[in-house]
């Protein structure tokens, strides 16, 4: 059980993970790489002291993963001999290359643990039958899960990696009522079951749908489509990072945001991205998550820029964990401009479907002409799915109004470009928002 389950306040929690950096700081400064990052810092004593040691980016880990050699094959940041390596995990690499990370034995079972206490969290229970779908083992999404998922009491059922019509069986012939997916993949796995079964995927055991991997889960438009898919009762919103660890933030049954549940393994601060200073931990606020691996012997991570973008929506909850809840807005590298506003492609995709949820399936992607492009001088294209059904002319009226909502309350103008069910890829895991034609 985390420590917020356990009836600790998040100060004291806190306050206590901020002790575990002396002995951090001692283990990484034994070793040159870190020790040339870090110098001679001290332990902190509050928590601003931390502002005063350096930031860990998605590059400074692929640049020390360049200098890797025989003896350390995870790179410069490589802490324990290989031979004390019972795992290597990947990052999904959608931002990029991939990045590697090893785990020993006790890494692994602190990551088993963690996770399953957000498996436990989002719903899981002893007598669980659990689907994970993603297909690829060594991502954050796959072994990790799966180890977290068995380590909550569930039954695993890891039906991914197969034809979508022998997922489908599995669903129906073990009697799955927990389905783990990202939120574009758990509705569109709904049509196909249904397509290869020949009943509803209502008709299925499904009453539970953990959704992670990518933002959209909270969604209003995007969480009830999912229900009705499914039939399901609670939607649970998941999210974690391979760098750090695959699941640090999970829903409970209130359903008002997703819990810290890390503690006491990884320490997350929440700062200004411009100014970096710290953000309270207050109902309304929003900033950049930052990590801290505290406990992990084989890669250690020193206060990694998730560019995640969160906003806080309670300090206290009726569940009785004494952890805040947030909700992810979007990535800070994730930011585009139209003249000279700012705009995240989540908030784009959830204002479209408040006003045109009717006739949209909810896939959708912004497409840019290359891999550089931030700034939009004309319209943002817009590619969107319509429902079954809905041709481009049925949901013209829907579309116009989305797109004057979406001029309206976040002052960019998009071209909604309509298409039909199919044309936009779906995976069974990261669906980006952004794509390069």
């Amino acid at each position: 059980m985390t420590a917020g389950a356990a009836g600790a306040s998040w100060e004291s929690t806190q306050a206590a993970q901020l002790e575990e950096f002396g002995p951090l700081l001692a283990r990484l400064g034994s070793h040159d790489a870190w020790a040339a990052r870090i110098g001679g810092a001290a332990a902190p004593s509050r928590l601003d002291d931390l502002l005063a040691l350096p930031f860990t980016t998605k590059e400074d880990l692929r640049a020390a993963q360049a200098e890797r050699t025989p003896e350390h094959p995870l790179g410069a940041f490589q802490l324990v001999d290989t031979r004390r390596l019972a795992q290597v995990t990947s990052s999904s690499g959608t931002t990029g290359a991939p990045t590697y990370f090893g785990l020993t034995d006790t890494d692994v079972r602190r990551w088993s643990a963690r996770i399953g206490d957000a498996y436990r969290t989002a719903g899981v229970t002893p007598g669980s039958v659990v689907a994970l779908t993603t297909g690829m083992a060594i991502v954050a999404g796959g072994l990790p899960y799966a180890d977290g998922i068995r380590d909550a009491g569930g039954a695993l059922a890891w039906i991914g990696g197969q034809t979508t019509g022998r997922m489908a069986l599995g669903m129906q012939r073990l009697g799955v009522d927990v389905l783990v997916a990202t939120a574009s993949f758990a509705a569109h796995f709904a049509e196909r079951c249904e397509q290869e079964l020949g009943v509803s995927a209502r008709e299925l055991s499904v009453r539970t749908v953990i959704a992670g991997g990518e933002p959209g889960a909270g969604v209003p438009h995007i969480r009830r489509a999912i229900l009705d898919a499914w039939g399901a009762t609670r939607v649970s919103e998941f999210m974690g990072l391979g760098d750090i660890l695959p699941a640090m933030w999970a829903e409970c049954e209130v359903g008002r945001g997703m819990h810290f549940t890390a503690a006491p393994d990884v320490f997350v601060e929440l700062i200004d991205p411009v100014t970096l200073a710290h953000v309270p931990w207050e109902t309304g606020a929003t900033g950049e998550a930052i990590y801290t691996t505290l406990r992990r012997e084989a890669s250690p991570v020193l206060r990694f820029r998730s560019r995640d973008q969160l906003q806080i929506t309670a300090v206290d909850c009726a569940c009785g964990r004494a952890t805040p809840t947030m909700r992810c807005v979007g990535r800070t590298d994730d930011m585009l401009i139209y003249k000279a506003m700012n705009v995240y492609p989540s908030a784009i995709r959830e204002v479209v479907l408040e006003a045109a949820s009717g006739v949209l399936s909810g896939t959708m992607r912004i497409r840019k002409v290359d891999e550089a492009q931030v700034r939009f001088d004309e319209d943002i294209p817009l590619e969107v799915e319509l429902r079954e059904g809905v041709d481009a002319a049925d949901a013209a009226e829907a579309l116009s109004a989305a797109s004057a909502l979406v001029r309206d309350r976040l002052r960019v103008r998009v071209a909604i470009e309509p298409l039909p069910v199919g044309v936009i890829p779906v995976s069974d895991y990261k669906n980006a928002l952004v794509y390069t034609r």
